[in-house]
């Protein structure tokens, strides 16, 4: 009797581990569909001012001194790898 205890406990651990596990995947598989933009998997959507960060796209109207320099560097030597030198 004792035998059929532990595989009746057995299988009723395991039912309630699989029904524990599809009841968290379902909530894994909601929270990632009705998901904002920018929203935290845990915590919602972060609360505070928005700022932007500014790039490096905004200071390339004109290039530098090295960039210049770079660049003859270059010309000189694809002359020079094109048989223009």
């Amino acid at each position: 009797m004792s035998d059929f205890v532990a595989i009746l406990a057995c299988v009723c651990l395991g039912v309630v581990l699989a029904v524990l596990c599809m009841l968290v995947g379902a909530w894994v598989g909601f929270k990632t569909k009705t998901a904002a933009p920018g929203e935290r998997f845990f915590g919602g959507v972060p609360r505070g001012e928005v700022y932007s960060i500014p790039d490096a796209l905004d200071a390339l109207d004109e290039p530098g001194e090295e960039e210049k320099s770079v660049l003859q560097k270059t010309e000189r030597f694809l002359s020079v790898l094109g048989g223009k030198g």
